[in-house]
């Protein structure tokens, strides 16, 4: 479906996103992890944890950013369920 090249794109955006120059690798990965967790890709989740887990980052930490993407999610329903209220008054 995705052809090497694609691939190989895509691959090097991830190492130059990941290796930006502006925020730390741990604050990278976190950020990373938060917005899989609130999109819910499982596998963009999957893996940015094994990233934590291979940098060293606690359980705790990575549960902050879970409980982030919780907050992101929970206030996209609520926003969502506001506009369509309003839409039928």
């Amino acid at each position: 479906m995705i052809s090497p090249r694609q691939n190989e794109a895509f691959e090097n955006f991830l190492a130059t996103v990941k290796d930006n120059g502006v925020l730390d690798e741990e604050t990278t990965i976190l950020a990373f992890l938060t917005a899989a967790l609130a999109i819910r890709c499982r596998h963009c989740a999957e893996r940015f944890i094994d990233y934590a887990k291979n940098l060293g980052i606690s359980d705790e930490k990575m549960g902050a950013a879970a409980a982030i993407a919780m907050c992101v999610r929970a206030g996209s329903a609520r926003a969502l369920a506001f506009e369509i209220a309003e839409a039928q008054d």
